[in-house]
């Protein structure tokens, strides 16, 4: 799923995120930083062009985005976002409830921990990563600044390490205290017998009302199609020609009862899981589209 830097779907979410912090009507939809610190990591790494970013701010750039979104798929640059919205706006709550350790597995160029350690001195925050992709961020992250005493970035190759082997390396982690752990765009590439194997060492290895923060893929939801048969197409053969197929897909009805077995309780609320009906629609931007097919996960440890 990794290469031996950061993955072709992790720059893309870099850049997507880049795009759509130069559209004055989206821009105050994403994570507050979250655009920012990205672009820093990415420019310091190499990732991201500063002529790339004078591109994305053209305003025709932003119409031909647009246009190439409606003839393929609806909303897939803003999904993202919105999904970066979503993780952050739903740690931050689980911190204010209680939890004290928070886990990203699969970080990529994510910046979320990098973020919120400052904030949160008191908890303690670690990204589990590609030893490889793990190395470029950290030296990336260094050469911006002392990195956070309470911010730990770990090189696992999960593909070949147990989770649990993988948390056993650090001492700071801690088996009995509630935790936030986010895997966020990682579940559809591994295996439903891979997925079920970390949700069971996921159980183990966090303590009582931890919470699980993902996103899973589908191609229906309610009985309809989340994209047409040739953009379906052309997402999977993208993926798979960037060395990262889709492996586990959710059917409709069946993830509630599959955390269930694996002692997570799902909370699928519209109003609060439904990208569209938790963010567009307050901010008075019910015409805006938003790509399904991708959709975010919550559920807590039974």
């Amino acid at each position: 799923m990794r290469t031996h830097q950061a993955s072709r779907t992790a720059v893309k979410v870099g850049r997507f995120m880049a795009v759509l912090a130069r559209q004055p009507r989206l821009a105050p939809l994403l994570p507050k930083g979250a655009a920012e610190s990205m672009e820093r990591l990415m420019l310091h790494t190499g990732l991201l062009k500063p002529w790339m970013l004078r591109l994305y701010g053209a305003p025709w750039y932003g119409r031909l985005i647009t246009a190439i979104e409606q003839r393929t798929v609806p909303g897939q640059v803003l999904c993202v976002g919105l999904r970066k919205r979503f993780m952050d706006d739903e740690t931050r709550a689980a911190l204010a409830e209680g939890k004290r350790q928070v886990l990203v597995v699969g970080a990529g160029l994510d910046t979320l921990c990098w973020r919120l350690a400052p904030e949160y001195p008191e908890v303690t925050f670690i990204e589990l990563d590609h030893p490889a992709s793990q190395a470029m961020k950290r030296e990336a992250l260094e050469g911006l600044g002392p990195l956070p005493p309470n911010l730990h970035l770990v090189g696992v190759d999960l593909a070949r390490t147990p989770l649990e082997q993988g948390l056993s390396q650090l001492a700071v982690w801690r088996k009995d205290v509630p935790s936030v752990v986010i895997a966020e765009a990682v579940l559809m590439y591994l295996e439903q017998a891979q997925v079920s194997a970390f949700l069971e060492a996921l159980h183990r290895c966090t303590g009582p009302g931890s919470r699980l923060l993902c996103t899973c893929f589908r191609w229906e939801m309610n009985g309809r199609p989340t994209a047409g048969t040739g953009t379906r197409r052309l997402i999977e053969t993208g993926l798979r020609l960037a060395g990262e197929p889709l492996l586990w897909l959710v059917q409709d009805g069946e993830l509630g009862p599959f955390l269930a077995r694996h002692g997570f309780r799902q909370d699928a609320s519209p109003e609060r899981v439904e990208l569209h009906r938790r963010y567009l629609l307050p901010a008075g931007l019910p015409e805006v589209p938003v790509s399904e097919f991708e959709f975010p996960v919550v559920a807590d440890k039974e």
